[in-house]
């Protein structure tokens, strides 16, 4: 047992059983167990991150803070796993305690319950202390560096480039690997002197052993890589690279032991730029056979989308879609394009398209429904052996923006059925606020005078060109790429 867990007190209450930290002891619990429906009820208590297996809450009482995780036995596979290991939330709770006695900044667990052995598996529970002002890697660049100003702004980039290269190469030497290692599971705290801090944190797939060698430290890179490829320059990912290698103190590769002792012969720059780039090509063969791998998870029920039905057509959507409106949608999917005074955006031979309100995540969205019309008796017997129009666009939509690509987010797809075969489809997808096509920009433009016009010009000009050009990178095509079908907005492309 580590001396984190002796310094742990054990507990029943609330039929778990429990290791607590004994000066949490009474914050904790009360008469009837875990205070957490009494923090709920309160507005202490907020969730995090919900799903059908674990739900993470944060907790702020007033002289404490910290995050719990619920797990839950979701389903049959999940139960009869727990008969032969450990539950989640004990295996989380001993990685994070072995993770902090090798000196690596993690979270601190303060108390784990599980049911009671004799009662079987069942849920169980991970209280982690919080960290003050720390930041997932992910909200600092989409949220807090686009705050800075320019000077600030390029420094803490810079800084944070090497203190996270030095916090991968401790871990690596002290032979963790975090098999889930992405920004989001990745914090920052920045110090007085904006001096980065980097901790671990989701730590149930954290395995622990011997320092790695090159190559699981470099599958473990290309892990950590596949975000960071997408979101940040080259230069800092040099940067990060250079101060991994300096700090791989244990790895027993030439050209790394060389490079440990100074950036001074010419030749080892040159081999350490070589293994960044080797690093950055399977990275991105990496990102491509992981977004294939995702395109079909809109096609099944999971935490992100789900399957709808009823008894004239069928198809799949998101789950933040709000219900009735959808079962409304579902039960006569022709009903809004007949609405008086509803706008035609377009009608033609193959398709309508029109404009709606829905609820989408709590608010009111607008968005664009589209109906792919039947256009000859052979499609629905086509669409048996291949994807129908409407399939298609869900399934590509949510795959551009798994590849980070700026498109409109598509929020439910299904077909009328006759005889089994699958006919008109129904597109509904979220409209893009204040976008307009690069026919209308390009009437806009005509407009200005001409240093404005000129200066406008080059910029969407350079927007455009790295919108294909992203395009092509992830190894994608556009069949019908014309100017109606690039939106430009105030903010860009």
């Amino acid at each position: 047992m580590s001396s984190g867990a002796r310094r742990l007190t054990e507990l029943t209450a609330g039929g778990f059983r429990w290791q607590v930290a004994p000066e949490w002891r009474d914050a904790l619990f009360g008469a009837h167990g875990l205070r957490l429906e009494e923090w709920l009820r309160a507005g202490l208590a907020r969730v995090v991150k919900h799903g059908p297996h674990r739900t993470v809450y944060h907790v702020t009482l007033p002289d404490k803070s910290f995050y719990l995780k619920h797990y839950r036995l979701a389903d049959l596979r999940a139960w009869l796993r727990q008969l032969v290991r450990p539950a989640k939330a004990r295996i989380e709770f001993e990685r994070a305690l072995a993770v902090a006695e090798r000196s690596v900044p993690t979270v601190a667990p303060v108390a784990m319950g599980q049911v009671h052995w004799a009662h079987g598996p069942g849920d169980s529970f991970l209280i982690t202390r919080g960290l003050d002002g720390a930041e997932p890697i992910s909200m600092i660049a989409d949220v807090t560096l686009p705050t800075l100003d320019r000077r600030r702004q390029t420094r803490l980039r810079q800084r944070l480039a090497v203190a996270l290269g030095e916090f991968v190469a401790r871990l690596h030497d002290e032979g963790i690997v975090h098999h889930d290692l992405h920004a989001a599971n990745l914090l920052v705290c920045i110090g007085p002197q904006e001096e980065p801090s980097v901790h671990l944190v989701d730590l149930h797939a954290v395995h622990l052993g011997r320092p790695l060698g090159w190559r699981d430290s470099r599958d473990n890179l290309i892990l950590l890589n596949r975000w960071f490829v997408l979101r940040a320059g080259r230069t800092d990912r040099l940067r990060f690279w250079l101060a991994y290698c300096r700090a791989r103190t244990r790895l027993q590769v030439p050209w790394l032991a060389k490079e440990s002792a100074g950036l001074q012969v010419a030749g080892q720059k040159h081999a350490l730029r070589g293994g960044a780039r080797n690093l950055e090509t399977r990275t991105w063969k990496s990102n491509l056979r992981f977004w294939q791998h995702r395109d079909r998870r809109c096609l099944v029920r999971n935490r992100y989308y789900t399957r709808c039905h009823s008894a004239v057509a069928s198809g799949h959507a998101v789950r933040d879609l709000d219900v009735e409106g959808l079962h409304h949608l579902l039960a006569d999917p022709d009903g809004p394009f007949r609405q008086t005074g509803q706008p035609l955006l377009k009608d033609s031979r193959s398709s309508t398209v029109t404009e709606l309100d829905i609820r989408v995540n709590g608010e009111i969205r607008r968005v664009i429904y589209k109906r792919f019309r039947i256009t000859s008796r052979s499609e629905p017997w086509k669409a048996l052996a291949r994807r129908s129009p409407a399939l298609r666009s869900w399934i590509y939509g949510h795959g551009l923006r798994e590849r980070c690509l700026p498109t409109a987010r598509p929020l439910a797809v299904f077909h009328r059925r006759h005889s089994l075969l699958p006919c008109e489809g129904y597109l509904l997808m979220e409209k893009i606020p204040g976008a307009v096509d690069l026919h209308a920009f390009l009437a806009y433009l005509a407009t200005l005078a001409d240093g404005p016009r000129r200066r406008l010009l080059r910029h969407r000009i350079d927007q455009v060109a790295r919108l294909v050009c992203g395009v092509h990178l992830r190894q994608l095509s556009h069949r019908d790429l014309k100017a109606s079908n690039i939106l430009l907005t105030p903010e860009g492309i």
